[in-house]
């Protein structure tokens, strides 16, 4: 069968669940103010002013995915190399301010840095959203990391958590903590009358009672999630990621079921993932290609639809489709590129696939197949249903590249 390249308006993706909206683009992208006023919860994972060029490691092909080797260092994001304080504090402040003018009234904005600029974003913050409004500064703790001698370690995050107004919306309920404090500590301990054990103090005349069974709730410090060890089937190979636990507790707080969730900074895409686990809807938005496909693929099982240009490479590919009962067989034979930096076999060149059908400008895909660390290789073979439209698939490759593919003749 021939294959030809083709471009479409739009990219959908047919999910088990609801999901939302990703995009290639800059935080400050004009298309993202459609979404003024309705966001429940934008968190903020920013570039932290390290000065640094960030690498990705891209695992390739089955055996990459399966011991981490072979892999290729990518450019990820450029975490402001070259640049002054300044430039930094008018990036920063340019995302509190599309932040604040995304939120709802009920809503709560969470910003994630460490102690480089987390000073430098208080006052900010403080500026944009009002004094009034501050919740938290969050320290989240946790042991990863090399040991200093010339100071002590420097092992903690702060994430600031303000509210958009007066009518904030905070339900510390649902995040309840896996272990108990410990209560022990000068508390007598009494049994009442339906067998339930408890502690109690009295202080300033007033008895306090605190029940074994009850949940504890956590407070501003955070030491109960750890961060994600190397081997964390969690790892996309992005610099940076955060374990989504982390953004459970976040979101779980600040937002109910079907609310929309907003990281327009997502890098590999830990809030809108927990965000859909949680039956929350999604905003993401990212300006690097290798931070959009990462997070692609992390919801490729979920409603979606995806805004980012298709790459202008030069490749081929060799695909079969052959027509079932109600659906088509689509095969994938081989994807070569004609000026790879690397010698690869064909299709460890592909990273994600997906199998679909364009109709009216539009490509929705109904099946997928991704490389991760539990499936560390592809499907060679998707199901399409026999629907009103044109067979084709959508390549992601190990550089990012993205190829949309028509067949002719089905």
């Amino acid at each position: 069968m021939f294959w030809q390249r083709v471009t479409v308006s739009q990219e959908r993706g047919k999910g088990q669940a609801p999901g939302g909206i990703l995009m290639q683009k800059d935080a400050l992208a004009p298309e993202l103010m459609a979404f003024a006023g309705q966001v429940q919860c934008v968190y903020m994972d920013p570039p932290f002013f390290t000065g640094d060029k960030m690498k990705f490691n891209m695992r390739v092909g089955e055996k990459g995915w399966r011991t981490s080797r072979p892999s290729i260092a990518l450019p990820a994001y450029d975490d402001f190399s070259g640049a002054d304080r300044q430039d930094y504090l008018t990036f920063l402040r340019n995302l509190v301010e599309r932040a604040h003018a995304l939120l709802t009234p009920s809503g709560s904005f969470f910003l994630h840095l460490d102690d480089r600029m987390s000073a430098h974003a208080r006052l900010i913050c403080d500026e944009v959203f009002g004094l009034n409004q501050f919740r938290n500064s969050i320290v989240w703790s946790y042991q990863t990391g090399g040991r200093s001698k010339r100071y002590f370690s420097r092992k903690h995050d702060t994430i600031l958590f303000y509210a958009r107004s007066r009518e904030h919306f905070f339900d510390i309920t649902q995040v309840p903590m896996r272990l108990k404090k410990d209560r022990n500590n000068h508390m007598k301990r009494e049994v009442d009358e339906h067998g339930r054990t408890f502690r109690s103090i009295v202080s300033n005349g007033k008895r306090y009672i605190y029940y074994d069974d009850e949940p504890d709730y956590p407070d501003d410090v955070w030491t109960d999630v750890s961060q994600m060890q190397q081997k964390d089937p969690q790892r996309t190979g992005y610099p940076t990621q955060k374990p989504q636990a982390l953004l459970d507790r976040i979101i779980l707080c600040s937002t109910r079921p079907g609310d929309l969730v907003a990281d327009i900074v997502c890098g590999s895409g830990t809030a809108l993932a927990s965000a859909a686990a949680n039956g929350r809807r999604f905003l993401g938005a990212d300006l690097s290609p290798h931070a959009f496909s990462v997070t692609r693929k992390r919801l490729a099982d979920v409603e979606l639809e995806c805004h980012a240009p298709f790459s202008d490479v030069s490749a081929m590919v060799d695909a079969s489709v052959l027509p079932g009962i109600g659906y088509y067989s689509v095969g994938l034979n081989a994807y070569t590129l004609a000026e790879a930096e690397h010698d690869l076999p064909d299709l460890d060149y592909v990273d994600q696939w997906y199998a679909g059908l364009i109709q009216g400008g539009v490509f929705t895909s109904y099946a997928s197949s991704t490389r991760a660390k539990n499936t560390p290789d592809i499907a060679r073979c998707l199901e399409v249903p026999m629907l009103r439209g044109t067979v084709a698939l959508l390549i992601v490759d190990v550089y990012g590249n993205r190829t949309l593919w028509a067949g002719a003749g089905v």
